[in-house]
């Protein structure tokens, strides 16, 4: 990961001073989406404003359709904002307001280095990458870049709704969305019809083989046995300046007698609900455990 030039540096926090002093948040709220198209064209990022709720201030980047899908899911209520699980499809960028203790040592040197000053509670700038299966983590030199044109571009667009020029929802057409573009140098506007992003695909159990074997024994018992998983909050860095993975855990109930049956740490992995991940790890160890005490469960009572 490339880290950010001080050129850079400046330019993302003139951006995000600008946006503050525009306050944005007085004419957009955090169901109002505005598209900026990546100049590469291979990407959206959408926009989302921060602030009038009057709790958190700045401004939310979702990354393609794994970015969207994911503030979709967090607005409707489908996630819990408050738990471990949103870090699992936040794909994102932020700018927000927060006090100097949420800032990194790495954060600190970056503002002396540049000769700026920040003071206050609320006042400080915080800039953050956020992958799915990652802690929070700073940004690389092409995302403070894209989060720059994002600010300038909402702070434009919050300029045109404030003096009457822009309406998004002008005439009630809620499928359509305004995009971004740079075109020879310069932004301009294109109302693209919105799409739903698509759902990733269902992650394949790595064991097929031990899947058939347990699906065909014949238990001695009707009991059932549950299997779940879940993050824990405790980032694992295996290479200093690389953003923390987050940890996983899998448990093993026997609800029938209300007995923790077992449990397990898995290692860090980017995203335990995807095939890269380790959510098969996680079945494969249940299916083993099963498979040994098959006399004590049925192969079709596990709930994922």
């Amino acid at each position: 990961m490339s880290e950010p030039t001080s050129e850079q540096w400046l330019e993302l926090h003139q951006a995000f001073r600008d946006y503050c002093q525009a306050a944005p948040w007085v004419r957009m709220d955090d169901t109002d989406l505005v598209a900026i198209e990546h100049p590469s064209a291979e990407y959206n990022g959408y926009c989302v404003v921060l602030g009038m709720g009057g709790i958190e201030f700045g401004l939310a980047v979702y990354i393609g359709d794994e970015g969207l899908a994911g503030y979709l899911d967090a607005v409707s209520g489908d996630l819990d904002s408050e738990t471990p699980e949103i870090l699992d499809t936040m794909n994102a960028l932020s700018a927000q307001l927060g006090d100097r203790e949420h800032l990194s040592k790495a954060d600190r040197d970056v503002i002396r280095s540049l000769g700026l000053r920040y003071r206050g509670r609320g006042r400080w700038p915080v800039f953050r990458r956020a992958k799915p299966g990652f802690a929070p983590w700073r940004l690389s030199g092409d995302e403070a870049g894209f989060l720059t044109m994002a600010l300038r571009n909402i702070t434009d667009v919050s300029a045109r709704i404030e003096s009457g020029g822009l309406d998004l929802y002008g005439d009630e057409d809620y499928s359509r969305i305004l995009t971004r573009t740079l075109n020879n140098g310069a932004w301009q506007d294109r109302w693209d019809t919105f799409v739903m992003p698509t759902a990733p695909p269902v992650p394949d159990f790595p064991d097929p083989e031990r899947l058939r074997r347990l699906a065909d024994s014949k238990p001695k018992s009707g009991n059932t046995w549950e299997f779940g998983y879940l993050y824990i909050y405790a980032p694992v860095q295996e290479e200093k300046g690389q953003p923390p993975l987050l940890s996983a855990g899998s448990f093993y109930l026997w609800p029938r007698f209300q007995i923790f049956a077992a449990g397990t740490i898995l290692w860090a992995q980017p995203n335990i609900y995807r095939p890269s991940g380790n959510v098969g790890q996680a079945a494969g160890a249940f299916a083993g455990c099963a498979f040994r005490n098959r006399g004590q469960q049925g192969p079709h009572g596990a709930s994922y």
